[in-house]
């Protein structure tokens, strides 16, 4: 019976990821009359477009044939002078010869854009059929670096053809400039000789003039042209853009559908399985925790596999180079990361040097690791805020150990009275993962870090504390020093401190000899006092040395001076 709910569950849920997409592809579908009339128009206008430019093509045309019919007599000419030269003018002649080849191409070239609007060398540079991985790997941007080019291709044509422009129009100055400076010499000939050497050279500047204007003319329609097409792509973005959220926008959509879907399929899977097997909280065991693992790491691969499969299907070859770029990147990036995955997987299996219900420092702050997973959960029960959730990646390089019986967590919990080893001593406010906050004797707070503040190995009076003070008497009372003045000095300090106190706050009293020292006779006096008394640690310090001051006047005990004693030499 838990099997067939299991399985009605599961179909439920294909039926609805199914019903989800169909809705989205007849969403993304073309197909409105607004869309037809748009359409309509715009054939209208690029036919009208195609007419203008045909008419344009005729008349740039007839020069350009006649600049290339130049170029090849000349070209034959510089031929056969070049066979009839000796071997030091063939060199000369061949260099000549192939410049002038180069501008047969040109001429032909701008003949094949003028005509056809493709150039004929780009047409036949074809690709090598030969295997290279590295080829192949650049195959996989080139859809993504395509769109980019496209998109700035008619911009990048528009520059070229002006620069070259330029360049024909300043040698077309050039060659007219030439012919000017030829014609003016020509007159001035002063034999036949000169004005043999003149001639030819006024025909051939006069040719490139011709050769210079015709292609200065073309680039000019080729440039009107490219205006042209820049304005028509301006009146077509907003089908270009309905167009990408047609085709590749959809791709996207459909592929993150199905990245999420068998994301969720196997979440619900898996959820559904435990559920019907009884299995209930967090794996422990280790052979569980392998399996999650296990399931984890199936769960996003499929689920990667699952959107290729969705662009491989739409035939969408840019998103599936992408695809293979971040497949690529990943796993090179894993091999990268290998040693550092190796000691997280170990980690959360819990087979590392941090495991799972035992004690970790963390930042110099003790934490019980409460939940070790992909991110981990750290608890400090005595600390304000002191849960949190962490990458497992943080705990490599850490150790932990079990945590012994009735072992604190925290020297101080919040309202205990502190003296820390810099002097500082007050009533703890706050303590938190990241700070602790002290409220000194008259209001004054200071502010440390946790783990600073543990460098100060607080002392915690809270819990009770001592008050030491050390008193000397006079080498006078030494028959009475270790007996009687110890006792008498005990009993009034404790009668004392107990009314100064007017409480249960006092534990003990002690008086004890401490020295005979070079002056005095000196004792050592404790009194221990409880938590409750620790804001009145400061006042129970003076109180105690007043005191042993009235206790000495009262039972005449000199308190001595420190004494120097001076040795004469001896004459």
């Amino acid at each position: 019976m838990q099997i067939t709910v299991f399985g009605k569950i599961t179909r439920a849920f294909g039926a609805f990821l199914i019903s989800v997409t169909i809705a989205i592809l007849l969403a993304a579908s073309p197909g409105t009359a607004q869309e037809g009339a748009e359409d309509a128009s715009a054939e209208d206008i690029a036919a009208q477009e195609l007419v203008e430019r045909a008419k344009t093509t005729i008349v740039t045309l007839e020069p350009l044939l006649e600049s290339l019919a130049t170029l090849e007599s000349q070209a034959q000419d510089l031929s056969a002078q070049t066979e009839a030269a000796s071997e030091a003018e063939q060199a000369a002649l061949q260099e000549e010869l192939e410049a002038l080849g180069a501008e047969i191409d040109l001429v032909r070239d701008q003949i094949s854009i003028v005509v056809t609007g493709v150039s004929e060398q780009e047409y036949l540079n074809l690709e090598s059929t030969e295997f290279d991985l590295r080829r192949e790997l650049e195959a996989l941007v080139e859809p993504f670096v395509s769109g980019l080019k496209g998109a700035t291709e008619n911009a990048r044509q528009i520059e070229r053809t002006r620069r070259a422009l330029a360049a024909t129009g300043r040698r077309l100055a050039d060659a007219e400039l030439a012919v000017e400076n030829t014609e003016a010499a020509i007159p001035q000939a002063s034999n036949d000789t000169v004005l043999t050497l003149l001639t030819q050279q006024l025909e051939l500047w006069k040719e490139r003039v011709e050769i210079n204007r015709s292609q200065y003319d073309a680039l000019t329609q080729q440039l009107t042209d490219l205006s042209s097409e820049r304005a028509s792509a301006r009146r077509n973005v907003d089908s270009a853009l309905s167009g990408f959220f047609r085709d590749r926008g959809l791709s996207i959509l459909l592929g993150l559908s199905a990245f999420t879907g068998f994301l969720v399929a196997c979440r619900l899977i898996r959820w559904l399985a435990l559920r019907i097997y009884g299995f209930t909280g967090r794996p422990t065991s280790f052979a569980a925790r392998l399996s999650n693992l296990i399931f984890t790491g199936f769960t996003v691969l499929g689920s990667f596999v699952a959107m290729i499969i969705v662009f491989n299907l739409r035939n969408d070859w840019l998103l599936l180079g992408l695809a293979g770029l971040l497949t690529f990147a990943l796993l090179w990036l894993a091999i990268r990361m290998l040693p550092n995955l190796l000691e997280q997987i170990t980690v959360l299996l819990n087979l590392g040097a941090v495991q799972e219900d035992e004690r970790v420092l963390f930042n110099g702050v003790p934490f019980r690791v409460s939940k070790l997973s992909f991110y981990t959960d750290l608890v400090n029960p005595a600390l304000d805020g002191g849960e949190f959730t962490l990458p497992v990646r943080e705990l490599v390089g850490l150790h932990s150990r079990p945590a012994a019986e009735n072992e604190s967590w925290f020297p101080s919990e919040k309202g205990d009275w502190v003296r820390l080893t810099d002097g500082h001593a007050g009533q703890v406010v706050a303590q938190t993962p990241e700070m602790v906050v002290l409220k000194l004797l008259g209001g004054a707070q200071v502010t440390y870090q946790t783990s600073d503040y543990l460098d100060q190995t607080p002392e915690n009076l809270s819990h009770g504390f001592r008050v030491e003070v050390e008193f000397g008497i006079s080498y006078r009372h030494q028959a009475k020093a270790a007996t009687e003045i110890p006792r008498l000095m005990r009993d009034g300090v404790e009668a004392r401190i107990k009314a100064f106190l007017r409480d249960e706050s006092l534990r003990a009293v002690e008086v004890e000899l401490l020295r005979a020292g070079t002056s005095s006779i000196d004792y050592e006096v404790e009194v221990d006092v409880g938590g409750a008394a620790a804001p009145r640690f400061e006042e129970i310090e003076r109180e105690l040395a007043r005191i042993l001051v009235e206790l000495a006047t009262e039972n005449d005990w000199e308190i001595p001076f420190q004494q120097v004693v001076v040795h004469r030499a001896v004459d």
